[in-house]
């Protein structure tokens, strides 16, 4: 089966930000929302359809994570950096969204890990049950407020801060039938900064982010990073002095990291499947090989991470997220 032509925009290299849509706060940019918008979310849903992920993700182990009563699949894929190079950087090139061509291009293979796990669809309150959570639930964590609630349940995530964003526009696109398919469409940027054991400093992460809702069983979360310059917080230094605690003071490295997440809702199953893959390089006196080593665990910790959290979250704010079709999310 012929592999399918590689993103330019899900990748490890990161986008310059006259690459980005246009927006009021960053003049260099002069993309189409839409275009980019919605080749974003493909690119995002392609890259983890069930046919893609079998095809290019090579089983790695199993692990368990507390409190999840599903065990996690760990899966490994490699793009060389031979493949890399023939990636359409440019329209004229036949990618969907020009951007700007790495400058370091055949200086590595992008390694990516991802997990896989399938859960019951129902309440993570219910006491018959433990250690799953409906798909609602995985709405409201993971579709909704994507990055702020990933700092919520993962304790070394001190800051996702909103750089800005441009979900008053992509909101006016969607009721205009702008987006295609994808529904409760969302786009921003954040830099996500993580405490890790001295000495080695704080790592910051400065990531686009775009979720949608794909159909009324699946949704996408998109992260790609961005190379921000002076239109960072933490990217620029502002930080050292500006930031709102002695955390957020400190100086930082600052790494790159690509994610995609996809969560599927299978009726007559009664289960969800929640996929994600990342490649990530953290940067600084981080060796890879130690990079590589840690990674399938720390992925694996946030399903556990993420059941914990959520099952302390109030009935009534999954009660009102939006799931395309109309469903309710009724809990017990």
């Amino acid at each position: 089966m012929a592999q399918p032509q590689l993103s330019n925009l899900v990748r490890l290299a990161p986008l310059q930000v006259s690459d980005l849509p246009s927006h009021p706060d960053i003049p260099s940019a002069h993309g189409d929302l839409a275009t980019f918008l919605v080749s974003l979310l493909d690119d995002g849903t392609a890259f983890l359809s069930p046919s893609n992920f079998t095809q290019s993700f090579k089983p790695q182990s199993i692990k368990t994570s507390t409190p999840s009563a599903a065990r996690v699949e760990i899966h490994t894929h490699s793009v060389p950096a031979s493949s890399l190079a023939q990636v359409a950087w440019s329209e004229s090139g036949g990618g969907k969204v020009a951007r700007s061509t790495p400058k370091n291009l055949g200086a590595g293979a992008e390694h990516w890990f991802a997990r896989r796990s399938v859960h019951k669809d129902i309440s993570s309150k219910d006491p018959s049950s433990p250690g799953h959570a409906r798909f609602a639930e995985f709405v409201y964590g993971l579709r909704d407020e994507h990055s702020k609630h990933e700092a919520d349940f993962t304790p070394t995530l001190y800051d996702a801060h909103c750089v800005l964003d441009w979900n008053s526009a992509v909101q006016d696109l969607e009721q205009r039938g702008g987006v295609g398919r994808y529904k409760t469409c969302t786009l921003g940027i954040y830099e996500m900064c993580h405490a890790i054991p001295p000495p080695l400093s704080p790592r910051c992460f400065s990531v686009l982010v775009a979720t949608a809702s794909v159909d009324e069983d699946s949704f996408v979360a998109v992260t790609v990073p961005v190379d921000l310059g002076v239109h960072g917080f933490y990217n620029s230094g502002k930080n050292v002095k500006e930031g709102k605690d002695a955390r957020s003071r400190k100086q930082v490295c600052m790494g790159v990291y690509a994610a995609v997440e996809v969560v599927r809702r299978d009726h007559s199953e009664g289960e969800v499947e929640w996929v994600m893959a990342t490649a990530s390089d953290a940067k600084g006196n981080l060796p890879m090989w130690m990079q590589k080593m840690s990674l399938p665990g720390a992925i694996a910790k946030d399903v556990g991470l993420f059941l914990k959290w959520i099952k302390t979250v109030d009935d009534g704010k999954i009660q009102r997220v939006d799931v395309p079709g109309g469903e309710a999310a009724t809990m017990i």
